[in-house]
């Protein structure tokens, strides 16, 4: 169910006070908070890496491509096309005309209130507007539970079912037998029907694997130095990425830019990696490096305020240089 259509659910109320020392840890907390936020110079919000599924027996053929592009265009990392085919069939088992007995309506089970902030004006039985809907509804929450510990995924579905509030409360999934069936039930029908990874170069392996390699590290922190595979850096990222088809690259951006051809970056392809200025580096000796994954979106472990993310193309600010190191493995 999406939260607030009616469904009332137990809140646990913490109650205490630890006095002057609970004050100084949040005050430091808050500065330690500020002191990244300007500490970090390339901004922009998390998407997730282009996909299609895989298996879609039992979803009805005229909903795929629907799903497809509304986990995708919905643009957040813990959402992708299976698992939000298998909450549509949690739902209402993909019926458009579903009504539940809480007053929740239609394919994504919305109740009108929900629906007046998330429907974008459109018709709440109409699966070309709902299935957006559901997709843009999951992203608001999971971003409304981001920095909750434990599986983006669970957290997102959580949120979507009790509301963010029960899962920030509970450091996590709820308590709430309702809601932890409907996040397993999801997620195994999500491994049931499968996702595959979109490229702009079909036929690639090496470089869907590289891909496939990325999409795994999304959602891990960034820390300065870190070589992975438990975190990050930018150039570390992208070093592993490539050594796992054969290429070997430089540690650090200053000697990456050089050691793969320039390219000009008006038609980027995937695998190029696109070097910036960053908070450190200057406009020859680039700070920061991410790598262009297809479809108009970029991968990088961005700073310790975001980890390793997914974000647009058109985000990205103060390029340096932008390069091929696939073109120069296949000139040797």
């Amino acid at each position: 169910m999406v939260f607030g259509r009616g469904r009332s659910a137990s809140r646990w109320i913490v109650i205490g006070a630890i006095g002057a020392g609970l004050f100084v840890v949040l005050f430091f907390g808050a500065v330690i908070g500020i002191v990244l936020s300007i500490a970090s110079s390339d901004g922009g919000d998390s998407g997730g890496v282009p996909s299609q599924i895989v298996r879609s027996d039992g979803i009805p053929a005229e909903y795929v491509k629907m799903i497809n592009d509304a986990a995708n265009a919905a643009g957040c990392a813990p959402l992708t096309p299976a698992l939000l085919a298998a909450q549509l069939h949690q739902e209402s088992n993909f019926n458009p005309n579903a009504r539940s007995g809480a007053g929740a309506l239609g394919i994504a089970q919305f109740l009108p209130a929900t629906w007046s902030r998330y429907g974008n004006g459109g018709d709440i039985w109409d699966p070309v507007d709902a299935i957006p809907a559901a997709a843009r509804y999951d992203c608001a929450v999971a971003a409304d539970v981001a920095q909750v510990p434990g599986d983006p995924r669970e957290n997102m579905l959580a949120a979507y079912n009790a509301g963010p509030d029960a899962v920030r409360m509970n450091a996590g999934v709820p308590p709430y037998p309702e809601t932890m069936n409907y996040v397993r039930a999801i997620l195994a029908q999500a491994d049931t029907y499968g996702d595959t990874l979109i490229t702009d170069v079909p036929g690639t392996g090496d470089v869907a694997d590289m891909l496939a390699f990325m999409r795994q590290q999304v959602g891990k922190p960034y820390v300065w130095g870190a070589v992975g595979p438990d975190a990050w850096d930018c150039s570390s990222l992208v070093q592993a990425a490539y050594k796992r088809i054969g290429i070997q690259l430089p540690r650090v951006t200053e000697n990456q830019v050089n050691a793969s051809p320039h390219v000009d970056g008006a038609d980027p392809e995937v695998g190029d990696l696109i070097f910036t200025v960053g908070s450190l580096g200057t406009l020859t000796s680039p700070g920061h490096v991410s790598m262009y994954i297809g479809n108009g979106k970029v991968e990088a472990a961005k700073g310790a305020q975001w980890g390793v993310i997914v974000y647009d193309l058109s985000q990205v600010r103060g390029v340096v240089a932008v390069t091929r190191p696939l073109a120069g493995a296949r000139e040797r």
